[in-house]
């Protein structure tokens, strides 16, 4: 009994500092919109968990927190790549009405 109950805490604990770094990493990745709400359901999840005392509620609560924080910094990422597409599209027609313009010329 005692060994399953060290292995059950080995669990939570894996799980708490897997949902800790998620959320922190997450954080790194500033997300605004929509991957900002999942941080903030993230975080949410994750200091619950410290709060909860029940191994299974903390268990569950530490990996909904890791799910909804990578979905958070993959959704950041996302739309860091969607403003940069953006971007570069945007100076791309820039410089096409530059060459066109010069051709005239």
């Amino acid at each position: 009994m005692i060994a399953s109950t060290s292995a059950a805490a080995d669990e939570v604990d894996v799980a708490m500092a897997a949902a800790e770094r998620a959320v922190l990493a997450a954080e790194a990745a500033q997300p605004r919109g929509q991957a900002a709400q999942a941080l903030e359901q993230a975080r949410g999840q994750w200091l619950s968990a410290q709060e909860t005392r029940r191994k299974s509620d903390k268990l569950r609560l530490a990996e909904a927190a890791a799910a909804n924080a990578d979905l958070a910094q993959a959704r950041a990422r996302l739309d860091a790549a969607r403003e940069e597409v953006e971007s570069r599209a945007a100076r791309n027609a820039d410089l096409r009405r530059r060459l066109l313009v010069n051709r005239e010329n």
